[in-house]
């Protein structure tokens, strides 16, 4: 298969492992952070025209200096300062990595938290039969968590049973990278179709940073020839495999707003290119794709970093996903289970009861 790679560094599930103790600075320290964190995301986030444009320049000004002030008059320091500057464009992928700070505390869309509103809420992997004729598969992560090893394994589990129906679970996937889910993909492909495109922002900074990280050595070589380019395309790329696997007369991925980033381009690429797959949730997405391959910046100071898109998906914003995140194909007006673990719950029961219609 032929496909762009759209390598998301920072996800939803592994932001709490990378957080830092923030140090106590001087003023003049606070503000150098800022004014450098805001000077770099303007110079080279890839969202940047998207979120400032001609209606919302003016709030975005205003919001950028009130901020500034309230650092220069000891108020806040320039890191929270920072996080407030960059919840206002929403964009997961550019938090703050704080200690013990909530990283959505200054977004300006509504989110779910389900570790609030259940008993438990912990995803785990798990591959199983719920029923004679259907089999679930838990993947909730694309971190590597579970691994390749895993994602194989449970594949082969599958195909050993007597099922027809396959119930794909990805609540809680909030991302990593589209590596780990390209095997389900497969499993589940009917007909070739597009994937979805990117280009990268072009700056030096951007180009620098690729070059360190071994990616897109096409992009790098594209911007040198044609620096008058602000974004780089990095081409078409297409979803197909030489044969249809026809383990799988129906399938499911169940969903929930804590599905981002690679767990989203999961779900849009199986959509493209599966015909037998629906997709079931009570809640839409999280809504953290359009903008992807995410640099670490450090700040000088305080030396917390927070990363910046440097591609963006192509056709926005008719296809954005961060704005409303992607929808279910079918409402599950249930409540919400009081466990998801590993455990066969309500929802799994209720799903595989519509492939079994």
């Amino acid at each position: 298969m032929r496909r762009v790679c759209l390598f998301l560094s920072l996800c939803l599930g592994l932001l709490v492992m990378a957080q830092q103790e923030p140090p106590v600075l001087t003023t003049a320290q606070n503000l150098e952070d800022y004014d450098f964190a805001v000077k770099y995301i303007e110079d080279n986030y890839s969202g940047f025209s998207f979120w400032v444009n001609d209606s919302s320049r003016t709030d975005y000004e205003a919001a950028k200096a009130r901020l500034r002030s309230e650092v220069e008059r000891g108020e806040r320091p320039g890191w929270d300062a920072v996080s407030a500057y960059t919840g206002w464009f929403s964009d997961f992928h550019m938090v703050v990595s704080v200690y013990n700070a909530n990283p959505f505390a200054y977004f300006k869309r509504p989110f779910v938290i389900y570790p609030d509103l259940m008993e438990q809420y912990r995803p785990t992997a798990v591959a199983c039969k719920v029923t004679d004729k259907t089999f679930l598969i838990r993947f909730p992560s694309c971190g590597g968590n579970p691994d390749m090893k895993w994602i194989k394994k449970s594949i082969k589990q599958f195909k050993k049973s007597p099922c027809e129906n396959l119930i794909l679970d990805i609540r809680g996937n909030g991302g990593g990278a589209d590596y780990f889910f390209l095997p389900y993909l497969h499993l589940l492909y009917d007909h070739e179709a597009p994937t979805i495109n990117i280009e990268f922002r072009n700056t030096p900074q951007n180009m620098a940073y690729l070059k360190m990280m071994n990616w897109f050595p096409g992009i790098q070589q594209a911007a040198i020839e044609h620096p008058e380019m602000e974004f780089i395309p990095l081409g078409n790329g297409t979803i197909l495999y030489k044969k249809r696997d026809k383990k799988v007369r129906k399938a499911a991925l169940i969903i929930d707003n804590a599905v981002g980033s690679s767990g989203e381009a999961m779900v849009l690429n199986i959509k493209a290119c599966s015909d037998r797959v629906t997709v079931y949730g009570h809640d839409n997405t999280f809504g953290c794709l359009d903008f992807s391959n995410v640099s670490s910046i450090h700040m000088p100071n305080c030396g917390l970093r927070f990363g910046v898109p440097v591609s963006r998906m192509v056709g926005l914003p008719a296809n954005s996903v961060d704005k409303n995140g992607i929808a279910p194909d079918v409402r599950i007006n249930l409540p919400l289970p009081a466990t998801l673990t590993d455990n066969i719950d309500d929802w799994t029961l209720w799903v595989a009861s519509q492939l079994e219609k």
